[in-house]
């Protein structure tokens, strides 16, 4: 989306959108109605230890997860470095959660984005300079998809007790890809990072109704259009930076 195409009013009007907390509201109320909707909050994990048998409620543990992860999002995009802070620390729930819904990857690749969610965290705290998309930008982006490929063959092929699922795997491997690069690139606050997140958020839409996962369908689905907005007003707030 072009921003010669828009309006001075209409980017006025998306950023105050961008910046409102209703949007916040309206996102967690998608989530949370759609997934008890679907009665996703019934879904369990049923497991034995010490001969005990015990029920995980993921359902609702999901749930409570997916608000967390959005406000998390919601903040990034207003640039606000709390976001980072509480995605770091959810991100060892999400990565709980994907493994016991069959992300055999999970147990490799989320430490992964523990650490790149940190520095985004760190690196906000010392600049929140808007840049240009450069060299570096695309070097991550290669970097991230290595990390994914080779951390998620590593965890299907020698972690996991069953047979390569490749079309899982590929569901699973190329959105990690795809969070790592835009991890490392949203450290540095590039605007045309949020088209790298657009692809994922959809990528992540289909892994997670293939997962099941209908709290984070709905999530990626709002996501997908935060995205959009979050291009808008970072570009625009980088044009008037240069100015």
């Amino acid at each position: 989306m072009s921003l010669l195409s828009l309006s001075e009013k209409s980017i006025k009007t998306i950023k105050s959108i961008t910046n409102s907390t209703y949007l916040d509201i309206i996102g967690l109320i998608i989530v949370v109605t759609a997934s008890f909707v679907l009665e996703y909050q019934k879904t369990v994990f049923n497991f034995t230890f010490q001969q005990q048998e015990y029920v995980f409620y993921l359902g609702y543990i999901s749930i409570l997860n997916t608000g967390f992860s959005m406000m998390g999002n919601r903040l990034v995009t207003k640039k606000n470095n709390i976001g980072n802070f509480i995605t770091t620390c959810n991100t060892f729930l999400s990565g709980s959660i994907d493994y016991l819904l069959g992300n055999a990857g999970a147990i490799l690749t989320y430490p992964v984005s523990f650490i790149g969610n940190y520095i985004v965290f760190k690196a906000w705290k010392k600049s929140k300079v808007l840049r240009s998309t450069d060299f570096i930008f695309y070097r991550n982006i290669i970097l991230g998809f290595f990390f994914s490929f080779v951390l998620n063959y590593i965890a299907f092929k020698y972690l996991s007790e069953k047979p390569i699922d490749w079309k899982l795997f590929f569901a699973i491997t190329i959105p990690a890809g795809i969070t790592f690069g835009g991890t490392f690139n949203t450290a540095r606050m590039y605007p045309d990072n949020w088209f790298m997140w657009q692809f994922y958020n959809l990528t992540k839409a289909i892994q997670n109704l293939m997962l099941m996962n209908i709290a984070n369908v709905a999530k990626y689905t709002f996501y997908f259009f935060n995205a959009i907005i979050g291009y808008i007003t970072w570009r625009d707030d980088k044009k008037k930076a240069s100015i």
